[in-house]
């Protein structure tokens, strides 16, 4: 390869993530920079290989022939470059484990936990990186991550951790000003904190059999840590998980009215696929997952309204 092709690798590794989402906002999402940059680095590269790689349809890419052709080239050499660089870091890198995780799962679930760990474990320095979002291409540098959803990401091994099922939750101060909700229905005069999009809720009330309650008014906030705060300021109800949230809810600051649970979502243990772990990774491991299991032991309280 000619030296003046090399300044396009960057270029070439938006333009894999791009097509594999064939959305340049979630591929943006994935490579942390504005969806303008993704747009940029792919123009620069179709300028530079004189092709169009993708035909932008007013609502969703489609990858040219060129593009696929370059696509189906490029995936297996990316995730070589991936699984080397990984595999060198791990042999030559220090007692430090490099840990992803959400940071409301760090605030109410690891964080807690981290003196036994550290009581046990005292030649392990263990980083924390703190994101909501998570692609493979995030074990450049990471060793593990821990990730939320219905399912764990593709093309990597991935153990459940900790089921965090979604339920409403709200403060003791907002029940004080409009009462403890008695049915789904009645959640309709409640203010609703959503995520960034209102899919959460919509789909807890289809659960719960309520597919037309929507509180009102809705406020929009992405990061879950601001929006507990607003919950426990009283500004509204939340989509929470009563599995972190257990010791506020038996203390009685938070309120979890129904025990109608969204349970498919939960916490994921992921690997990286095709390296091997370091001692050290092991042993997080192990303590993750000793510790998820002495936390399920333990039943959250059912609400008021349970069942």
């Amino acid at each position: 390869m000619a030296s003046g092709n090399l300044t396009h690798l960057n270029g070439l590794r938006v333009f894999t993530v791009a097509a594999t989402h064939l959305n340049f906002a979630l591929a943006a999402k994935e490579l942390n920079v504005s969806p303008s940059a993704v747009s940029h680095q792919i123009r620069t590269l179709e300028e530079h290989l004189g092709s169009r790689l993708f035909l932008r349809q007013p609502k969703q890419l489609q990858l040219t022939q060129e593009g696929e052709h370059l696509y189906q080239r490029l995936t297996g050499p990316f995730r070589e470059i991936e699984t080397v660089i990984g595999q060198i870091r791990h042999q030559t890198g220090t007692h430090q484990v490099n840990l992803i995780c959400r940071p409301f799962f760090s605030s109410f679930w690891l964080a807690g936990r981290l003196q036994g760990f550290w009581a046990t474990h005292p030649r392990i320095s263990l980083n924390l990186i703190h994101q909501n979002s998570f692609s493979p291409h995030d074990f450049e540098r990471a060793d593990l991550a821990v990730v939320w959803g219905k399912a764990p990401p593709a093309h990597v091994t991935a153990m459940p951790l900790v089921a965090a099922g979604l339920s409403p939750i709200l403060h003791v101060s907002l029940a004080g000003r409009l009462g403890v909700p008695h049915t789904p229905a009645a959640l309709k005069g409640y203010p609703l904190l959503h995520e960034d999009s209102r899919l959460g809720w919509t789909e807890w009330f289809e659960h719960a059999g309520a597919p037309n309650a929507e509180g009102s008014p809705a406020y929009l906030i992405d990061d879950t840590n601001v929006r507990y705060r607003s919950m426990c300021n009283g500004q509204g109800v939340m989509l929470g998980s009563a599995a972190l949230l257990r010791p506020q809810i038996e203390s009685g600051e938070l309120i979890q009215p129904f025990d109608i649970v969204l349970s498919q979502y939960r916490y994921w243990l992921v690997l990286p696929q095709g390296r091997r772990l370091s001692s050290r990774c092991e042993q997080l491991v192990d303590w993750l997952r000793h510790e998820a299991a002495q936390s399920a032991r333990t039943p959250v309280a059912a609400g008021p309204n349970g069942g």
